[in-house]
């Protein structure tokens, strides 16, 4: 059977014109063939839908069939005529369930793959650093991102949209390419950072206590997952920690007024710190600079910095020993010269076996 034909049977079938002859004569079409089959069950999905989307198919169908049937009946008295007018009703109805059948096919399939192939993962990099690896990656907008080691970037292939959004786990320092058009955003487990062209250091590991953002140049706002009215703003020079526990906000020797205490998270506006007098050394971006500078930082705390920056582990064969305090500057040193310097001010033995350290 040609196409025609069937396409023929199939509109006079959804329009209820077929008379019992051609209704076997379609049974027999679809039995005998399973691509008939699945186009007619494709294209009755389409004639019974009561999508408005399909509103105006419909009505041309109508309106085409009204006419012919009109036509047909003023030239009933003319065969050839009659005859000419009902191949143009067959031919009228083939292109309305063709052009029907393709726009469904699109509207209701391809349309959806592309928009599944636009928000798939395929469409996003993943990047990831180890232990005593840092990685620098640019992104398409100009953007220079600094991964700190057992850090995870996500970001897109291509920024697309109104606003350019990364996600970080870990710590990275980000040269954000100025587009005041379309803000940068950077998503943490605590919070989220939105920048336009500016310079800073976000720390945000999953089992810290404590989160940071630390702007050099320009400016950003910072909004908590549990406080989303709230808008932090950081000027140059200064640092916001995030913690677990009762919400609070202060400047640094501002007092905290006890009715700012409350549920959730609590944050602190500070400023950053300076390694020594005079020294264009930040301790929060040291790091990038291959230096890893700790102040009046407890043992437990260190311990955690220091298994990423020698890529060890650490435990304590003494809980007592994480409440120790150190300062200090390591550049070259070795894990051994580490811990034998953090000795000569606490007294604390150690032990290596492979790549674990346990301190008694």
């Amino acid at each position: 059977m040609g196409n025609d034909r069937f396409i023929e049977l199939v509109s006079k079938k959804l329009t209820n014109e077929i008379s019992s002859e051609e209704s076997e004569e379609l049974q027999h079409c679809l039995n005998s063939d399973e691509i008939n089959r699945r186009d007619f069950e494709f294209l009755n999905i389409y004639w019974n839908s009561n999508d408005t989307e399909f509103a105006d198919n419909a009505l041309a169908f109508q309106k085409i069939k009204t006419k012919i049937q009109s036509q047909e009946a003023d030239t009933a008295t003319i065969p050839n005529l009659k005859k000419s007018y009902t191949y143009v009703w067959r031919a009228a109805a083939a292109v309305i369930l063709l052009t029907a059948c393709s726009w469904f096919f699109y509207s209701r399939f391809v349309s959806k793959r592309i928009n599944l192939l636009t928000t798939t993962p395929h469409a996003w990099q993943n990047k990831n650093t180890v232990k005593r690896e840092k990685s620098t990656i640019v992104l398409t907008d100009g953007t220079r991102i600094t991964l700190n080691s057992q850090s995870t970037l996500k970001y897109p292939t291509v920024f697309t949209g109104k606003t350019r959004e990364v996600y970080l786990s870990g710590e990275a320092f980000f040269d954000v390419h100025k587009d005041h058009e379309h803000p940068f955003i950077i998503h943490t487990e605590k919070m989220n950072i939105k920048v336009l062209g500016t310079a800073f250091n976000v720390k945000s590991y999953p089992n810290d206590p404590q989160s940071e953002t630390t702007l050099i140049r320009g400016t950003i706002e910072v909004t908590l997952d549990d406080r989303p009215s709230d808008r932090i703003i950081l000027k140059p020079s200064e640092k916001l920690i995030v913690k677990n526990g009762s919400f609070k906000t202060t400047r640094r020797n501002t007092k905290l007024n006890p009715a700012d205490a409350g549920s959730g998270m609590r944050y602190v506006l500070t400023t950053f710190t300076r390694l020594q007098q005079g020294d264009s050394t930040v301790v929060e971006t040291s790091w990038t600079q291959n230096k890893f500078i700790f102040r009046d930082e407890n043992f437990a705390t260190l311990s955690d910095r220091m298994e990423r920056w020698y890529g060890v582990d650490i435990k304590f064969k003494n809980d007592a020993l994480k409440q120790y305090r150190f300062s200090g500057v390591f550049e070259k040193e070795t894990i051994n010269q580490a811990l034998d310097a953090l000795r000569m001010t606490e007294n604390f033995n150690y032990k290596i076996k492979n790549s674990t350290i346990y301190i008694y």
